[in-house]
This record gives structure tokens, C-alpha cells and sequence, in this order.
């Protein structure tokens, strides 16, 4: 196990609970090189990026206010600043793997997809149980009072 990946598992567990089965899920969740994975963590954010915007909007349908609420709460809560600032929150930038060649700090794009791919892999890694997904996201302070 990497010092990264060492890191991110215990990262995971004591702010979501969580514990992976799967530890190359969630490397490849915070791997960004595309060396050992093909597009880096890339399609793991994309299912992560639709898991949010479910949670998000299955969360806000109940309250029946307008189309435009909902498109609020997903632009607020699922933007990359925002995921970027959740990142950094968390303490998930340490363990981000970069290419070798990088230097400096992770951009805020790279720290979006992060979160996003994160999401995406507790999502596959617990037989697809939203429930740990709402609880990740919960602990990352990305569900929104409906009051907002």
C-alpha cells in the first residue's frame, strides 16, 4: 500500500466511517497520473458527479419548491470551487497522487474530481449503497439545509 493511498484509507475512515473492501478503488479514486489507470480517476468522477447531483436532488424534490431551487442546490453544492474547498477541508489534498513531475499545489479542478471520484468509489464499493454515498457526503459537508 502506498503512503498516499495508507493515508487516504484512514482520511476516509475518520471523517466518513467508511472502510474500504476494495483499496484500488479508492486509489484509483485519488490517483490523477493515469498511470496505473487509464484517464486517472477521470470516469470514477463522472459516476460520482451524477451520485451528488441524485443525492442532491432527490433530497430537494420533497420540497416542492421550483426548478430553479434545485438547479441552485446542484450549482452551489456540486461546483468545482465548492468541491475544491470541500478538498481542502477535508484534508483530501494531501493524498492525491500527481504525475512526478508536478509541482505545486493541486489545482482546484484536480481536487473537484477528487471528491467526486471518492464518491464514486465508496458508491462501487459498497455494493452501490447510497446510503454510505449520503453518508460520505454528509461528513464532507456537502448536504445542504433545504432552508438555504
Amino acid at each position: 500500500m502506498t503512503a498516499k493511498l495508507a493515508q487516504a484509507v484512514a482520511l476516509i475512515d475518520r471523517l466518513a466511517g467508511y472502510t474500504f473492501e476494495n483499496d484500488r478503488l479508492l486509489l484509483e479514486a485519488i490517483d490523477t497520473t493515469g498511470m496505473r489507470v487509464p484517464q486517472s480517476n477521470q470516469r470514477l468522477a463522472l459516476l460520482g458527479d451524477a451520485l451528488l447531483k441524485h443525492v442532491l436532488l432527490d433530497d430537494w424534490y420533497p420540497t416542492g419548491t421550483p426548478k430553479g431551487s434545485g438547479n441552485a442546490i446542484v450549482s452551489r453544492i456540486g461546483s468545482n470551487s465548492n468541491l475544491a474547498s470541500v478538498a481542502r477541508d477535508c484534508d483530501i489534498e494531501p493524498c492525491i497522487i500527481t504525475h512526478p513531475g508536478h509541482r505545486g499545489a493541486v489545482s482546484a479542478a484536480t481536487l473537484s474530481t477528487t471528491v467526486e471520484a471518492i464518491l464514486g468509489a465508496i458508491y462501487l464499493d459498497s455494493d452501490k449503497s447510497m446510503i454510505e454515498v449520503r453518508g460520505t457526503m454528509r461528513a464532507f459537508g456537502l448536504m445542504p439545509s433545504m432552508a438555504d
